[in-house]
């Protein structure tokens, strides 16, 4: 689609918009232009049925009479009619205006930020931004901008509300739909504002018998602002709550604005049954923040000039325009490359290979080694297998046997020769006495032996396993160790872990540089508010003296200035009044440039300061991000992460490597126990296996 843009100049262009638009409402739709140089502007072109001589002037006048432009710095965008758009045929359409990118401001009007949208956003949550500064700031923003269009006297926004106020996650905002303003002059509406909404629509509507129409000054605009202020600082509107009493009946928000019932009026606190828990917020605001909004809705809701006008809203609020703060967003550290490593890193820990002790090989030579013959010659059975009640039972059995023979064997010498009969006896007793000693060495006694030595040595032997077991793996972790040292040398990490020491110190000591500025800041903000403070008394005393006013609700000289225009007007002068009118104009006029400039001197002054503060900082960052980038280029790819994988696994291989031996180490104890155990069981097995034929006759005989 194409349309025709009418300079300032009267010089007339062509231009290229999208076929597509890109937003549409009830007036007309927005288009980006395709046309190279129109990228930070759009057009908004009307709907045919909404082209009027009328609005066409409207548009032509807001054009020829814009209000003073924000500095980028500031972040403050008026969405302004620029260029006047035509078609083919010269009919007029639409306009130019600053494209400008956000969210609607009824985003931070919310009790809690919805999910969907960015995370950035957080920033601005309640639980976040406890002391509200992010959310200050943008009051001060949004005052300061409605400020600069009341200060042309011109103009009313009417429409005042949320939806009309884009904001972004860096702070930056901008006042749209104003071609919808309505604009006067001398008192007399030249173009009407469309519509108003009703939440944010003042008291003033509802009266009857005005001596003017309210929507042609800015209290009118002071309630809506006071109502956005508050939305944003406490999450809620300040009229939502439940009433009971005369006032049950009111259900709907403009009918509880035109009742006056504020949540915070002392004297509707008996009327309210139920207030949100969110109206509590309100107590953490500032005093001077309450006090405005107690004459906004309390002293204001029948006397429109009491409200706080956005020049007031604007000063108390000047203190928290984070554009005079350190923005510490922008001063914030990376995260340093091996960051993630323990302070306390000991490298020379690291890289020294730990004492180890092997004790599988000592125990085995011990228990393989044979037993000498002196050893088995001081030693005897234990007496559960040599058992003396048996040996005795045995020899005295054999007595009687022997005996026996005897008396036998004389017998016999009777009838065979004495030889014979010897002989026969001396076989019977060995008979008799191999008898006995089978029966001592029965095989149970003798499996019970080998028995209690195999378990012996079996146990040993799991012993021996478990410790051959873990010095295999000690082995394994050593040799593991010497791997990873070879693939990170100790002088090389020593060196990183010195440098980045170097550079953690230094944070550190801009971390403690941005304190001490940020202590220089809120100084100079301290002595700017004493500066502005003794500015507004010094003037309004010289409007005292020098000026002789009627009675009138004006907090700021500006006011007092419309004010005494407007009694002039109204013809509510007396006649000494009317006579000292120009002179009395004449004065505030001139105090009010006065107070402009060296208003303007404090805050160029202050802004200066705050400015050589902030270079400061900025320099500093700046000299440590350069540091911290070159450590970051003294690593290969991926080399930050392989040298953290080798320093945990080696503090992984070390920490197994203390518990193994350690476990090693419990097994020493019980080994050397077995050791002994096995000893005596191998040489009781050996001195059982002596016992003969020959031992046991001697011993029957009591000789052993």
């Amino acid at each position: 689609m194409k349309a025709w843009v009418q300079h300032k100049e009267g010089d007339i262009s062509e231009i290229k918009l999208f076929d597509n638009a890109m937003a549409s409402g009830g007036e007309g739709k927005l288009y980006r232009i395709e046309t190279p140089g129109y990228e930070t502007v759009v057009a908004k072109i009307y709907h045919e049925n909404k082209r009027t001589e009328l609005r066409h002037n409207k548009i032509k006048y807001l054009q020829q009479h814009p209000p003073v432009k924000f500095d980028s710095e500031d972040k403050i965008t008026l969405v302004w009619p620029k260029e006047l758009l035509f078609n083919e045929k010269k009919e007029f359409i639409g306009f130019l205006m600053p494209f400008v990118k956000g969210e609607k401001l009824e985003l931070l009007c919310l009790p809690k930020i919805p999910k969907k949208y960015e995370k950035e956003w957080d920033a601005y949550e309640f639980a976040v931004d406890v002391r509200m500064k992010k959310r200050l700031d943008i009051c001060y923003k949004i005052s300061k901008a409605i400020h600069n269009i009341h200060s042309t006297g011109h103009y009313i926004l009417i429409d005042m509300k949320p939806d009309n106020i884009v904001i972004d996650t860096k702070g930056n905002i901008a006042l749209v739909d104003l071609d919808s303003v309505e604009v006067v002059e001398n008192g007399e509406t030249l173009f009407d504002a469309p519509v108003a909404t009703p939440e944010y629509t003042p008291p003033d509507s509802y009266l009857k018998d005005q001596e003017i129409d309210p929507t042609q000054e800015d209290p009118w605009d002071r309630f809506g602002l006071g109502v956005i202020l508050y939305k944003i600082l406490v999450g809620i509107h300040p009229f939502a709550a439940s009433s009971e009493g005369p006032y049950e009946q009111y259900n709907n928000l403009y009918q509880k604005i035109e009742q006056g019932l504020f949540v915070h009026d002392q004297e509707h606190q008996k009327h309210f049954s139920v207030i949100p828990e969110l109206h509590e917020r309100f107590y953490k605001l500032p005093l001077n923040i309450q006090k405005l909004f107690i004459r906004c809705f309390v002293e204001g809701h029948h006397k429109p000039f009491a409200r706080p006008a956005s020049e007031e809203w604007a000063k108390a609020l000047r203190q928290y325009d984070r554009n005079q703060n350190i923005d510490e967003d922008k001063l914030k550290i990376p995260q340093l490359a091996l960051e993630q490593l323990p302070e306390n890193l000991n490298t020379e820990k690291l890289y020294e290979l730990p004492e180890t002790s092997i004790i599988s090989q000592y125990p085995q030579i011990l228990v393989n080694k044979k037993a000498d013959k002196k050893e088995l010659k001081n030693h005897q059975l234990p007496e559960t297998i040599l058992n003396p009640k048996e040996i005795k039972s045995q020899r005295f059995f054999n007595f009687m046997c022997l005996l026996f023979i005897v008396v036998v064997s004389t017998a016999m010498s009777i009838i065979m020769p004495w030889q014979m009969t010897l002989g026969i006896g001396i076989a019977a007793y060995t008979g008799i006495n191999y008898l006995t000693y089978r029966s001592r060495k029965t095989a149970d006694r003798k499996d019970t032996i080998i028995s209690i030595m195999n378990n012996h040595m079996s146990y040993f032997g799991e012993l021996i396993k478990s410790a051959e077991d873990y010095e295999q793996k000690i082995s394994i972790c050593i040799e593991k160790l010497k791997k990873l040292s070879l693939n990170s040398s100790k002088e090389y990490l020593t060196e990183l872990l010195e440098k980045k020491t170097r550079i953690k110190k230094k944070a550190g000591a801009f971390n403690k540089f941005i304190e001490e500025e940020k202590k220089k800041i809120l100084k100079l903000k301290r002595q700017g508010k004493v500066a502005f403070r003794q500015l507004y008394n010094y003037y309004e005393e010289q409007v005292t003296a020098k000026t002789k006013l009627p009675e009138m609700e004006a907090a700021t000289l500006q006011q007092k200035i419309f004010l005494l225009q407007r009694a002039k007007r109204l013809g509510k002068l007396n006649e000494e009044e009317k006579l000292r009118y120009n002179t009395d104009l004449t004065t505030l006029e001139e105090l009010q440039v006065q107070l402009e400039i060296e208003e303007a001197e404090i805050i160029f002054q202050q802004s200066e300061k705050t400015k050589d503060i902030q270079y400061r900082c900025r320099q500093k960052h700046s000299e440590l991000l350069e540091e911290i980038t070159i450590f970051h280029d003294s690593f290969e790819n991926g080399e930050e992460e392989k040298i953290k994988i080798i320093i945990e696994e080696q503090r992984k291989s070390l920490k197994d490597l203390d518990q193994l031996q350690y476990d090693l180490n419990r097994l020493e104890k019980p080994l050397e126990e077995q050791v002994s155990a096995c000893i005596r069981a191998k040489r009781d097995a050996e001195l059982y296996s002596k016992i003969n034929f020959g031992r046991h006759m001697f011993q029957m005989l009591g000789m052993r």
